[in-house]
């Protein structure tokens, strides 16, 4: 039975155009019962993407926002107004908004793409209490609200105790007058001392394991990722304007240090072990599919000894309940991630930690899952978004199975899971190992030099380091 189940849920969950596509009245929307994000986009122009292409492999395209375009962003619930950011005026009213580049934006409807905002002046569009604790420039439009998958994933994130979950709302989407759909307004991965991921502001630092790196303005690579066709590190804090060499350097040689600490067992001098072993339980209690996609985040609070790398957060569910019952998540035995080398070593501090960890957690957790996700359904917004779900349907020609179906497939994966992965976890506990490191893991210092050859201090636009000492300038290539 588990294999059914897993491919009837990849078909719920993985849904495709079933009918033609229909307009929506706003009426309509504003009666769902969602909170209605109504975005005007200066002269009515639309956010576009531009395509590019991986230098050096024109076969691998991607995309990447072609245009910021000012906006004013107003909220609304059944007509009436939460929030207004004014008509766009730089630096005090209004906002820009630009597509949200990568591969769900390459495979998506042109005017049903994933979105960044960014407000002139800080607010919460979230609408909390004690708001403006809260306040923040940056967020997201993901297009995640037509399934469950992001909103059962975020709130394992917070029955793991990761250090930040990111807080979202489902929302329908209007611009200039036209309905898109639902999407989550959530937080966005930003370095935000009180709210979200938390730094020291002037030796801090936030990085991402990226496979799209070449659309960066500065990545570098590792010890891991020396090779163009796999990853590299992006920043996510400082900005790329604000790195110097010499940060970025030093940024580099504690990354290095690390990656080279799990080959000879001594990591606990470089990693939080707790924060590893967190993250990766999420994906494998999720059971999700991808492993080779971005959203692995690093990070250092400051340049203190004391201070280790962190995996603060989880990003990312497209691919939840699309392993075999049972099964870890891909990403447990990957080579392009830390884990399998972490499981294999004859130090045993990160599986002890891991073992720990589900010990604690495992206690009820199916129960606590079964709860979030029936009192969900039964909550006005659950009970809105079903509603919102069948105008997303009429709009796009989608076939999003109703709330009841997604929360009854969902409750029978993770009963039919969650047993049969602690038996795989406990075998984790009968096992010893020893590190295994690719010999292609081997750390060079990199030298940044401008494309004359000469030492130079600030990094400039579309510059990347070389993992020979070298750094050359990226172009992209825009399709016709």
């Amino acid at each position: 039975m588990a294999k059914p189940l897993c491919l009837l849920l990849i078909v719920v969950f993985s849904f495709g155009y079933m009918a033609a596509e229909e307009h929506v009245g706003l009426d309509e929307v504003r009666q769902a019962g969602l909170r209605v994000v109504e975005i005007t986009t200066l002269d009515n122009e639309e956010p576009q993407g531009m395509v590019v292409a991986k230098p050096g492999d024109p076969q691998n395209l991607n995309i990447t926002y072609k245009n910021k375009v000012p906006c004013q962003i107003i909220i609304t619930l059944f007509g009436d107004t939460l929030y207004d950011s004014g008509t766009y005026e730089a630096g005090n009213s209004g906002a820009t908004i630009r597509i949200n580049g990568n591969t769900s934006a390459f495979f998506s409807n042109p005017l049903n793409m994933p979105y960044k905002l960014k407000l002139e002046r800080k607010a919460d569009l979230l609408l909390r209490d004690n708001a403006s604790r809260y306040k923040d420039k940056h967020w997201r439009l993901l297009k995640d609200a037509t399934s469950l998958n992001t909103i059962i994933g975020l709130k394992i994130s917070q029955l793991l105790g990761m250090e930040w979950t990111a807080a979202y709302t489902p929302c329908n989407v209007v611009i200039n007058g036209d309905y898109r759909g639902c999407y989550l307004l959530m937080e966005t991965v930003r370095r935000n001392p009180d709210c979200r991921i938390n730094c020291d502001k002037n030796t801090g630092f936030i990085v991402e394991r990226d496979p799209y790196w070449w659309k960066e303005d500065i990545s570098f690579p590792s010890q891991w990722y020396t090779d163009d066709s796999d990853y590299r590190w992006t920043f996510k804090y400082p900005d790329d304007d604000t790195i110097s060499n010499d940060k970025l350097q030093s940024i580099q040689q504690y990354i290095c240090l690390a990656e080279q600490s799990l080959a000879i067992d001594h990591y606990e001098q470089y990693i939080d072990i707790t924060s590893f072993a967190k993250w990766l339980l999420v994906h494998d209690i999720l059971g999700t599919r991808d492993s080779g996609g971005a959203n692995m985040y690093l990070k250092k609070y400051d340049d203190s000894a004391t201070s280790l790398l962190q995996m603060p957060c989880v990003w990312d569910f497209d691919s939840s309940y699309e392993v075999a019952p049972g099964s870890f998540s891909r990403v447990h035995q990957s080579s392009h991630a830390y884990f399998a080398t972490l499981l294999k070593s004859s130090n045993r501090s990160f599986v002890n930690a891991y073992l720990a960890l589900w010990d604690e957690c495992s206690v009820m957790l199916n129960q606590r899952i079964t709860a979030f996700t029936t009192t969900f359904a039964t909550s006005q917004v659950g009970f809105a978004l079903n509603l919102s779900w069948q105008l997303h349907n009429r709009r796009w020609g989608y076939t999003i199975p109703d709330m009841a179906t997604c929360i009854e497939l969902a409750q029978h994966w993770f009963y039919t899971h969650l047993p049969l992965l602690d038996a795989q976890i406990q075998q984790i506990g009968q096992e010893t190992g020893i590190a295994q490191i690719s010999t292609s893991h081997n750390h060079t210092p990199c030298t940044c030099y401008d494309l004359q050859g000469r030492p130079i201090q600030y990094l400039s636009k579309r510059y990347t380091i070389n993992a020979n000492g070298k750094t050359r300038r990226l172009f992209h290539t825009h399709a016709q």
